[in-house]
């Protein structure tokens, strides 16, 4: 499951028509390797665990973990492609379609409301 909902996450940096957000700028390593190795810190994060015990307590969680993959992606030499404004937009909708699902477990809210962002971008960016 972890696996799942880290590759979920990577998704988020994917544009509409699958070409990836970042572009390598001295990564020795694959966008997928790196992004995999990103999502692997998140998930044994200390913000995850405490996130898992009581999700309703931490409505910033997916936005905080967009976040967190870019950077760390970035960190990894890869260099972001979208605009501030698009990365915003994505930002935005990934917080608020965390905050229209009601509680379930934390795995199944989360990689519902990444996947229903990343289709939100999806149609955005096929129109």
């Amino acid at each position: 499951m972890r696996k799942t909902v880290g590759m979920i996450l990577a998704g988020c940096c994917l544009t509409a028509c699958g070409e990836p957000a970042f572009e390598n700028a001295g990564s020795a390593n694959s966008l997928i390797e790196d992004r995999e190795a990103c999502a692997a810190e998140i998930e044994s994060s200390p913000a995850t665990s405490v996130y898992r015990q009581n999700p309703d307590a931490h409505p910033e969680y997916p936005v905080m973990v967009f976040n967190e993959l870019n950077s760390c992606i970035e960190k990894k030499g890869w260099k972001q492609v979208r605009s501030e404004q698009e990365q915003d937009r994505t930002r935005e909708e990934i917080a608020n379609e965390a905050a229209k699902i009601a509680p379930r477990s934390v795995a199944t809210r989360t990689t519902e409301s990444i996947i229903q962002a990343i289709e939100k971008e999806t149609r955005t960016f096929s129109k």
